[in-house]
């Protein structure tokens, strides 16, 4: 992973906003949603990605599997400048192998036991479910993240192109996009200007 040296005059490609949302007020100020949205203006195409832990534990499934899924009307969202689309996730704390065995191959979920017991997982493994979805293991405190398929299919789609990565938390949900954006092929930069964490946000 690279740090880009940034140009803000020049009009760059592809944005991605992570967990820049309502329910996440707390760790970033409103400076900090006004610079975005001013930075966002500099970029063709900007994406946003959320997370549906608002709607609660037993959130609906389909989001992961559906092409196009509805958004949510909870109004925990904000709408930056130049977003194309916008996409659902959900993030699972301390989650093993097994958290994840029905919606996997029984070869699948061999190898990726054998793996974990082994402890030969690393960063960015990425292993296919059966009903067409991915699991990439972050190693962070998510252990896994669920790639969804409308998610899956931007990254394919900009697989070798340069893609900018905003928002937080930085070493959970925001590590979870980068690590499967960076393992099916999409070179990723962080601007750390535009990035947060539960104890730090560089803009007050």
């Amino acid at each position: 992973m690279r740090i880009l040296k940034f140009n803000e005059s020049l009009q760059q490609e592809n944005l991605l906003i992570v967990d820049v949302q309502k329910s996440f007020r707390k760790f970033f100020s409103e400076m900090f949603i006004n610079k975005l949205n001013k930075y966002a203006l500099g970029f063709d195409n900007v994406y946003q990605v959320f997370d549906n832990h608002i709607d609660g534990k037993d959130t609906d499934k389909s989001y992961l599997y559906d092409d196009n899924p509805k958004l949510p009307v909870n109004g925990d969202l904000y709408k930056f400048n130049n977003q194309k689309d916008t996409f659902e996730k959900r993030y699972n704390y301390d989650v093993d192998v097994d958290f994840y065995k029905k919606i996997l191959d029984h070869d699948v979920y061999k190898k990726m036991k054998s793996m974990e017991e082994k402890k030969t997982l690393k960063r960015g493994d990425l292993f296919p479910t059966k009903n067409g979805t991915l699991l990439v293991y972050t190693s962070n405190n998510h252990q896994f993240f669920h790639v969804p398929k409308k998610l899956m299919k931007l990254f394919n789609k900009l697989k070798g192109k340069h893609l900018t990565i905003v928002g937080g938390s930085l070493d959970e949900c925001l590590l979870d996009i980068l690590t499967a954006a960076e393992s099916i092929g999409v070179i990723v930069k962080i601007d750390y200007r535009y990035v947060y964490s539960a104890s730090h946000c560089s803009i007050k």
